[in-house]
């Protein structure tokens, strides 16, 4: 239940800053553009071939990908190396089917979640396009994928969790309408193109998520580091 009403609060956090009472702010922030002429890059900033930038990351990730525990004691399900491969090529694939529709970008969460708050709050049928059958797929396949492993159950939280949970989506839904996407349009999508507006926007949503992992879950963070330095 907290999912569904973060994923409203998400909705309503884009809807109020693409559309409403955040519009200003967001234009204000967007005023100022740095650079000009084609979207800039890392490879572009490096003067540098892409592909070359592209094999020193991968060989960086790499390194830490063989020096990280493929799975963590809580985890059940799939380890974080398959998702992560059966993420990326899904995304792969999101490009190429994305463009038979007429739509140049691959996959993504901020753009669907605001089509259908424009659907379902202003009546705008037009507002539906290929992505918004993403928000479709990611309820679906997480259910088959629950039922699966065997960890499918239905959770009513207090009130006090629902509210962090709404809370919790709308400054998401904020930050995503603000940035021009979150961590599926940005670090998965747009990363994948060395753009440097996707890099800086991963990078302030690492920044955002271990700053409030440290202010809710602090103490128990601290623990987990010094049985990791312990068993190290």
């Amino acid at each position: 239940m907290a999912s569904w009403i973060s994923f409203v609060g998400f909705g309503l956090g884009i809807m109020m800053t693409n559309s409403g009472l955040l519009e200003p702010l967001q234009e204000r922030l967007r005023a100022t553009v740095i650079g000009g002429g084609e979207p800039a890059t890392l490879a572009s900033l490096l003067r540098l071939s892409p592909w070359v930038v592209i094999a020193a990351l991968a060989l960086l990730v790499g390194l830490w990908f063989f020096r990280t525990p493929f799975q963590a004691a809580y985890q059940g399900g799939w380890s974080w190396p398959v998702t992560g491969l059966t993420i990326g090529l899904i995304g792969l694939f999101a490009w190429p089917l994305s463009a038979q529709t007429g739509r140049q970008f691959g996959l993504s969460v901020t753009e669907p979640a605001y089509s259908y708050m424009r659907f379902f709050l202003l009546a705008q049928p037009e507002a539906l396009s290929w992505a918004s059958f993403m928000w479709i797929g990611i309820p679906l396949g997480s259910y088959l994928s629950a039922r699966w492993h065997g960890e499918f159950k239905w959770r009513s939280p207090g009130p006090q969790r629902l509210l962090q949970a709404l809370a919790g989506g709308v400054v998401m839904g904020i930050g995503a309408a603000i940035a021009g996407g979150c961590t599926v349009g940005h670090s998965l999508t747009g990363f994948s193109t060395l753009a440097m507006s996707s890099i800086t926007a991963t990078a302030g949503i690492l920044a955002g998520v271990w700053t409030a992992s440290l202010v809710l879950f602090g103490d128990v963070m601290v623990q987990r580091s010094v049985r990791h330095a312990e068993r190290a």
